[in-house]
Order: C-alpha cells, then structure tokens, then sequence
C-alpha cells in the first residue's frame, strides 16, 4: 500500500508541474452506474452523469449512456451501446448534443479486483451554428474513437472501505472530422469508498483530466468526483 500511495503521489507532482503549461479549470462530476442483471448471461449496464463547471450551479455537460451486455465468461463481457450527451457552449449560450454507438470488451481480473476495458465509439458532434441563427447547430461532424480504461480498487484492512486506482486514455482514429490529432484526453483518478454490500458501493475522489482540442490547444480539468454503483437483481 506504501508503495501504491508514493507512485500516486510522484504520479500527482508530475501531472501537475506539466499541467503548468496548460490551462487549468475546476469542474465536479455526480455519476450514477447501474446494471440490471436479467440473469447469469444478460445484463444492462447504465449511467447517468452530471459535469458541472467552475462549480455547483455553472453548466456543463450530461451523459446518459446505456447497453445491452453478454458474458462470454466470468472474467469476460463484451456490450453494444448508445449514450447521449448534450454539452452547454458559452459562447452560443446552448445545449449542443452528441448521439454515440459503441463497443466494448471488458476483462475482469481472476485474482484481484481489476477491470480491463477497451471500447471503440462512434460520434456525432453538433457543431454551433453562425451568429445570428435562429438554429442553434449548425453542422454534425463524425469522428471514430478508441478507449482503454483500467480500474483496480484495493480494500483497506479487510473493512468495507477501500481505495480505487484508475486511468482511461482517449484516442482519436481513422475517419475523424472532429480531430485529426491521435490524442484525444487522458482521466486519472484516485478515490476512497465505501462498500455497503456486495450490491451498491460509492466513492468520492480527484480525478485528472487533461484534454488537446482538434486545433492542438491543452486543458486540465481538476474535478471532485461523486460516483455510485449499484447492481440490480432481477
């Protein structure tokens, strides 16, 4: 565990000296993740986010997100989704929405409790109309993006508290009209929680986002992060 807490913490002070070179913003994010079991093979995971801006009443972005899900094994699900995320932009002064497919494969650890996640998307962003406009988008751009996300969370001492550990990196691929740059963004968070039962746990941590735009400019969000997870039994 020490060793897991000064790799954080060198992690933390480097992030943070490069982030120097960027612009910084304070954001909290409220998310629910839910999934319905239907039984041993089916299931459907869903969330719903709030990303709130400089913060707790400034508008930012929602995410409504679902799937349906197949286990191939215990260790092993692979999902085919839809989410729906509407973004606030300041300078039109509207709600610019995102419709997204996806896939992913997930790969659950044997031995301890790590996810491996690797999701491919499909996007729909609206763009802004001109100034003037009685429509508030003007124009759609697709873009085809690459996901790899890994989360391990480490109990404390045998007791329902723990501390998660997890990073997801975001690349842009082939076909993309929203960004031409490989790199999309980058979230790392470090969290502590608590595990009500085997059904429903919630954590609050910080979370590093650090994001390149398609004309190259870089931001780091530093964001208090509220999460729930629960699992329904049918």
């Amino acid at each position: 565990m020490r060793k897991v807490l000064l790799a954080l913490t060198m992690l933390v002070i480097v992030r943070t000296s490069y982030a120097q070179k960027v612009a910084q913003a304070y954001q909290h994010w409220y998310t629910y993740f839910g999934t319905v079991k239907m039984n041993s093979k089916w299931a459907i995971p869903f969330d719903i986010q709030g990303r709130i801006r400089d913060g707790v009443s400034d508008k930012g972005q929602l995410l409504i997100r679902g799937g349906l899900q197949y286990s191939l094994t215990k260790q092993d699900q692979v999902l085919l989704g839809y989410a729906f995320v509407p973004t606030y932009n300041n300078v039109s002064g509207t709600w610019l929405p995102e419709h997204r497919i996806f896939q992913q494969y997930i790969r659950k650890a044997k031995t301890i409790d790590m996810t491996h996640r690797v999701r491919l998307e499909q996007r729909w962003v609206s763009q802004p109309s001109a100034p003037g406009s009685v429509h508030a988008i003007g124009d759609w751009k697709y873009g085809n993006r690459a996901r790899y996300f890994n989360r391990t969370q480490l109990p404390l001492n045998k007791t329902p508290f723990y501390v998660a550990l997890q990073d997801e990196i975001f690349l842009n691929l082939w076909g993309n009209d929203i960004s031409n740059l490989f790199f999309d963004q980058n979230r790392f968070l470090a969290a502590f929680g608590y595990q009500f039962n085997s059904n429903l746990k919630a954590d609050i941590g910080y979370m590093n986002q650090y994001l390149q735009t398609g004309s190259g400019a870089k931001s780091m969000n530093h964001i208090l992060h509220f999460s729930v997870f629960q699992t329904i039994n049918l």
